[in-house]
Parts: C-alpha cells; sequence; structure tokens
C-alpha cells in the first residue's frame, strides 16, 4: 500500500471521529489541521465555531449561506494558507502519495501542495448534503455516504467516475458481531426494547428531563450526556432500574446495535453509525444549515422525526418503536464500512 497520511479539522465531532476511525482501521495516525497553527488562531477557530452555533445558530446559517459565492469562497481560502502555512511544510517533509480528508479545510491546502508532492488527493464527505466547499478540481475521488451526496456532486460539477458512494470510516468495533440478549445482560437490563439519547459534547438536550419519566416505564434508557454536569447531576437524582447513563461510552456501538430508536441531533457521523445498523432516528434539535439538510433528507426518507416538544418525542418514540421490524427489513439506503472500496482506489 502506498504512503497514506490522514487529515481532519476539528469543529465538531464528527470529522475527528471519521479520521480516527479510519487512521485506526489503516493503522496510522491522523492529524488534525488546527495543530497546524498557532494556538491563538486555532483557540479562536474553535470559539468562534462553537460560539456562533450554540448561541447565534441563525448567524451560522446566514454564514454558511454567504460562504457559497464563488469569491467569498476564493477569499476564505487564501485566507487559510496564510494561516496555515507549516501545514505545507508538514506535507513537504511526510511526502505521502495519498492524503485522505475527512473535512474540507485540509483539502483545499493540500490542493496548493499537490504540485511538490504528487499525491493523490481523496475527500470523504461527512455530511449528507454537500456545501460547494467541500468540492475542488484537485480532489481525486470523494467518498459519499448516500446516493442524494453523490448528486450533490455531480451537481457541483464533479464527475461520477470520481465519486463512490455506500461508504462511511466506521469504527473497529461496528465490525463485530453483537448479540441482544448479551448486551442486556451486559448492562444488567430487562428485556425490554432501548432507546439512545446521544448529547453533543456541549451537552445540549432539549425535552429529554419532560419526557423522560415517561419513557422509562416502557423502555430501557441510555444517555450519553457529554460535558453537561448539570444533566449527570439530575440522571443521578433518578431512580430506575431501566436507566444507564454515561459522559461518553467508547464501544458505542453496542448502545446503538442495541436500542430501537436514536434520539440526537442529526450530526454526520452519529447518523451514518446508525444507519448502519439501520436504525431511525428522533432529532430534537440542530445546527441551522448541514445539519438541518442532514435532518431534512432522513425525514423525507421515513427513518426520522423532529421532536419540538415532549409530547413529539413520546410519540414519535412510540411510531418506531411498534415500527422496527419493518422499517429495518425496508430500510432506504445502506452505509458499508469504507476500507474494501477504499483498498480498491488507493490500491
Amino acid at each position: 500500500m502506498p504512503k497514506v497520511t490522514v487529515f481532519y479539522a476539528s469543529f465538531g465531532q464528527g470529522h475527528k471521529k471519521a479520521a480516527q476511525a479510519l487512521g485506526d482501521s489503516l493503522g496510522i495516525a491522523a492529524f488534525d489541521l488546527l495543530d497546524f497553527c498557532s494556538p491563538f488562531i486555532a483557540r479562536l477557530y474553535s470559539w468562534f465555531y462553537i460560539s456562533i452555533t450554540n448561541n447565534f445558530p441563525y448567524l451560522w446559517q446566514l454564514i454558511f449561506s454567504l460562504s457559497k459565492p464563488k469569491l467569498s469562497s476564493q477569499l476564505i481560502n487564501r485566507l487559510h494558507r496564510v494561516l496555515f502555512a507549516s501545514f505545507f511544510e508538514h506535507l513537504e517533509a511526510e511526502m505521502p502519495k495519498v492524503v485522505i480528508t475527512t473535512h474540507f479545510f485540509p483539502a483545499d491546502l493540500i490542493a496548493c501542495a499537490k504540485p511538490q508532492i504528487n499525491c493523490r488527493l481523496i475527500s470523504i464527505i461527512t455530511d449528507i448534503r454537500v456545501h460547494p466547499l467541500w468540492v475542488n478540481p484537485a480532489i481525486d475521488h470523494y467518498f459519499a455516504a448516500l446516493e442524494i451526496t453523490k448528486q450533490d456532486l455531480v451537481a457541483l460539477g464533479v464527475k461520477p467516475e470520481k465519486i463512490t458512494s455506500g461508504f462511511m470510516p466506521l469504527r473497529q468495533g461496528f465490525n463485530q458481531s453483537l448479540s441482544e440478549q448479551e448486551l442486556l445482560k451486559k448492562f444488567n437490563l430487562d428485556n425490554k426494547p432501548s432507546l439512545l439519547f446521544v448529547c453533543s459534547s456541549r451537552g445540549v438536550f432539549p425535552h429529554l428531563k419532560n419526557s423522560l419519566d415517561s419513557l422509562l416505564k416502557d423502555f430501557n434508557v441510555f444517555v450519553i450526556y457529554g460535558h453537561n454536569e448539570r444533566l449527570r447531576r439530575y440522571l443521578e437524582s433518578i431512580k430506575s432500574e431501566n436507566l444507564r447513563y454515561f459522559p461518553f461510552y467508547e464501544r458505542i456501538w453496542e448502545l446503538i446495535f442495541l436500542s430501537s430508536v436514536i434520539i440526537t441531533k442529526p450530526g454526520g457521523m452519529t447518523i451514518f453509525e446508525a444507519a448502519y445498523y439501520r436504525k431511525p432516528f428522533i432529532f430534537t434539535h440542530y445546527i441551522p444549515g448541514q445539519e438541518k439538510a442532514n435532518m431534512d433528507v432522513l425525514i423525507s426518507a421515513g427513518v426520522a422525526k423532529f421532536a419540538q416538544g415532549e409530547k413529539d418525542l413520546v410519540e414519535a418514540v412510540l411510531f418506531f418503536s411498534q415500527s422496527r421490524g419493518k422499517l429495518s427489513d425496508n430500510y432506504p439506503f445502506t452505509v458499508n464500512h469504507i476500507q474494501p472500496a477504499l483498498n480498491r482506489i488507493i490500491g
């Protein structure tokens, strides 16, 4: 296999998870683009992204839209080439033959360095719908999870033969054979259907407190609460044999496999990991822009609902739990491990 390097940009966990999963499967490290700029710039970028998306989501939607025109995109790219100058030095020192990115920021910088390092550039799209910043003429091949993602790329001028759809980097645990009864025994739970609440790292989770008492009557409930210490204290106060909660859970494939419904926000990698097990979604919140677009696709496909309150959430849980087998048998798309397809591309 040729020398391969993997890059991501840690704006949100999805791009990072995809890159690290891919790096683990290839036996190599995955590098964060923000490690190749000054600490001040890295903190500024992270603070800006988190602050805007968390506190002013509709401003992020405006920024997302304004970045689409070609002139805006060119100005952004020029700025990044100055701020991440050490990134070029790293590439020229490593001289990889194949560079894989899970975010559009590194792809643009690598495109500038391609004449010097003579590499192939592969981009893995970690959302369902494609923003124009994902597209660069220097990219040799794209991987997309769904056919609609491929259609977006084609509409943006990418040749169909440069796109492989139906594949995403999934963590190695998703290759394991799992048993529902063994997992129930592991978590010391009754033989009830299970629900998984996956909180973002920022700890946002609408409607959970108001619906939890009702749901615990008929379901086992898992909660990933992230950094939300207030939520943790609340969960500790609930005395239920059907509740399990964690700040993070490394073997997340066990919880996804065991759960009938995934309640979360429509971030890319959570969607693809759950879709691998053909699970339905209930979304309680989203970041306007790419996450809203992800959600709309899944709702249109019949595998997701958006809950605007406690009543919506409970009704959606009951709807999907009652149609569990039928939905799994007729799931509208398939997401596979990327490794075999990637091996065919990189040789």
